[in-house]
């Protein structure tokens, strides 16, 4: 990989107000905009343009990562209209620059049918956009905006379009095991953790198990990926998980720390082989 220099602007001086992001090279502009840092933005220009725009949020009873992509001529109109009818999303990216309603609708195609591909967060689109077409020069250009979106996206952790197979550290197992549960896993470039399909976690939970790891279970055993089978659930597909503790939770049904649980075939923990030099 090339070296790659990002310019960020925050323009109220609050670290936790409005981000602009800028590529070095790029004249696109990236809009990282809290919620309740909405109003900041009714008078900046740049945001009256069109624009390719993802909302981000977190189902709070699962844990889930939630995602929504559209475009608009007007962002700013746009995202005042989702802050009154969608309650999911804490967080607005929105990228511009010289685009026409053409280009942004290509983009909004693409990155919906990435963003499906690689399966890493709950999309809240109803429907897919269908695709539009572009001249080939337009394409060119088109295509080279969608790159610098999806490194800006990346290097904020919102890796949306990461495949799993791509965001794997290496070809390390992990396992963890004890009474009622035996599960592997491997370990995501993000800190996250993927429990692999066939892994077996106990049926019972402890009398203290609660909270978000609960209600992933319950939500996984409802669309099937948690199943009952000769006294244990097992994983029906591979889970993702955002972090180790998550997945140890959920998979042992009681609280645990996932860094010290996880090992691997020689019983080194996540511990001794990721953090510690």
């Amino acid at each position: 990989m090339t070296a790659q220099a990002l310019q960020l602007l925050v323009p109220s001086g609050d670290p936790n107000g409005i981000k602009l992001i800028k590529v070095s090279g790029w004249d696109g502009l990236c809009y990282i905009v809290p919620r309740q840092s909405l109003n900041e933005l009714s008078t900046d220009s740049d945001v009256k343009n069109p624009g390719l725009y993802f909302l981000f949020g977190k189902d709070e009873s699962s844990d889930n990562q939630l995602a929504y992509i559209g475009e608009s001529e007007n962002f700013f109109h746009r995202i005042t209209s989702h802050n009154a009818k969608k309650d999911f999303w804490d967080e607005a990216i929105v990228f511009t620059g010289d685009l026409n309603k053409a280009h942004v609708k290509y983009l909004e195609h693409k990155a919906v049918q990435l963003a499906k591909q690689a399966s890493r967060m709950q999309l809240e689109n109803s429907t897919s956009p269908v695709e539009n077409r572009l001249s080939e020069y337009d394409k060119v250009g088109v295509e080279l905006f969608f790159s610098n979106v999806k490194f800006i996206l990346e290097a904020f952790g919102y890796d949306i379009f990461k495949s799993l197979e791509e965001s794997v550290t290496s070809g390390a197992i992990y396992y963890l095991k004890g009474k009622g549960f035996d599960a592997t896993a491997r370990l995501l470039d993000n800190g996250g953790m993927i429990v692999l399909a066939g892994s077996l976690a106990p049926i019972s939970e402890t009398n203290s198990f609660g909270g978000w790891a609960k209600a992933t279970r319950t939500q996984l055993l409802e669309v099937g990926d948690l199943v009952e089978d000769n006294g244990y659930y097992r994983f029906t597909k591979d889970i993702t998980f955002r972090t180790p503790s998550a997945a140890a939770a959920t998979v042992a049904a009681r609280s645990i720390n996932g860094w010290t649980a996880w090992k691997n075939t020689k019983g080194k923990t996540l511990d001794e082989n990721i953090r510690r030099l």
